[in-house]
């Protein structure tokens, strides 16, 4: 099988990366290759960003800071979560840094932003390392970007008949009331109606809400016997706790966007969030060698717990060394050659690169919230496995 079909997992933990100087814009084979970050390393992403630095740089670190036997650089530059700030460092990045490669960004807004000046440059390949808005492959189509992460059609479409068939025939969508938590509230409602289901209501709540107990009350008077839900971080700390406190999860069940219930989110979640079903695309206790090793790689480079930023790392990292390998340059063109259609082996499972949209094709994985014995009181455990999720080519086609 050729690089382009499968990448080698097996380097063990080496040397930590070796530096250079600033040596950019490094097409031509031996020199070095320059990892531009445009990511939040401030604010409330800021570990999101610190994460997926991680993953990448752990991936370096087990293979002694070469790909293909040319040394590599990172440059670090803090989006802010702000589409101004990411437009000028992306530029700052391919301009004055002279990137091969821009790794980011969090925010999808930033994402979005940051379109035209990847194109207008047309000087580096990027990796799309979190942000999931459809609207960067709809309304962009770009022949540069990869997509190692998810979109928002993924983490929610898919759940929508496996909560038909196994938990209610009704639902209620309560959302964070921005662009992402209303494509997933439409995308799981359209999917859910498909499938033969009734939406009985749908309840929005603005960022940063304090206080659920109005939107609490609007979910329960909906009789709906289920609920999914779009909220992340401190909203979805704060909208779970409620929703249990309320007493809800003893009158309907609770399913949603796996970043409702994420490893980020759950230690300050607890007991309130068990039995609660979420979809994501990797899940730290997967059952596979390949994520062990990764998890226990991880723990010990840095004495945490690995979590889907890391993974999305650590993937464009592979992805990226995998395409210079196998091309032998970092030339925009040709690495986007190689990564159309590529896979990689990936601690999430299944991952490749759709040809026509440069989606990722993945594993999406059902988890319940149960007890745990580890280090938290609970965790995310996989009951159902949906395969090589592939989702809408929204009319793009780079084939």
């Amino acid at each position: 099988m050729s690089r382009r079909g499968y990448l080698r997992t097996g380097a063990a933990v080496g040397t930590a990366a070796a530096i250079g100087g600033c040596l950019g814009g490094s097409g031509e084979s031996g020199d070095a290759l320059t990892v531009g970050y445009a990511l939040p390393f401030t604010g409330t992403y800021a570990m999101l960003g610190e994460s997926i630095v991680n993953g990448f740089e752990m991936y370096l670190e087990q293979n002694g800071g070469e790909i293909d036997g040319r040394e590599v650089e990172t440059v670090q530059r803090d989006t802010e979560a702000n589409t101004n700030r990411g437009i000028d460092v992306t530029r700052e990045l391919l301009i004055e840094e002279q990137a091969d490669v821009i790794v980011g960004p969090v925010s999808s807004a930033v994402a979005i932003a940051i379109m035209d000046t990847i194109e207008s440059e047309g000087s580096a390949i990027w990796l799309n390392a979190n942000a999931g808005d459809y609207r960067v492959t709809q309304e962009g189509c770009l022949d540069y970007h990869f997509r190692t992460s998810f979109n928002d059609w993924q983490t929610s479409a898919p759940l929508a008949e496996w909560v038909y068939e196994n938990v209610a025939d009704n639902v209620c969508l309560a959302y964070a009331d921005y662009a992402f938590g209303q494509n997933s509230k439409n995308f799981f409602g359209e999917a859910f109606e498909e499938a033969g289901g009734e939406i009985v209501a749908e309840v929005g709540a603005p960022l940063g809400t304090d206080d659920y107990s109005t939107y609490l009350s609007q979910i329960e008077s909906s009789g709906a016997d289920a609920v999914f839900s779009f909220f992340a971080g401190s909203d979805a700390v704060g909208y779970v706790s409620a929703f249990s406190d309320y007493g809800l999860d003893e009158e309907m069940t609770q399913t949603g966007s796996g970043f409702l219930l994420s490893e980020d989110t759950l230690p300050a979640q607890g007991e309130a969030a068990l039995g609660m079903y979420s979809l994501l695309h990797y899940t730290p206790t997967q059952e596979s060698e390949r994520n062990r090793t990764f998890v226990e790689n991880y723990r010990g480079a840095y004495d945490s717990t690995a979590n889907v930023y890391a993974c999305q790392g650590y993937d464009s990292a592979q992805a990226f060394a995998a395409a210079v390998e196998e091309t032998g340059s970092a030339e925009p063109d040709e690495l986007s050659g190689a990564l159309s259609g590529m896979a990689i082996d990936s601690p999430r499972g299944s991952f490749r690169f759709n040809e026509q949209t440069h989606e990722a094709v993945q594993n999406m994985y059902v988890r319940e919230v149960v007890e745990s014995d580890g280090e938290q009181p609970v965790e995310n455990q996989v009951v159902e496995t949906i395969e090589s999720v592939e989702g809408p080519t929204w009319d793009c086609d780079l084939s």
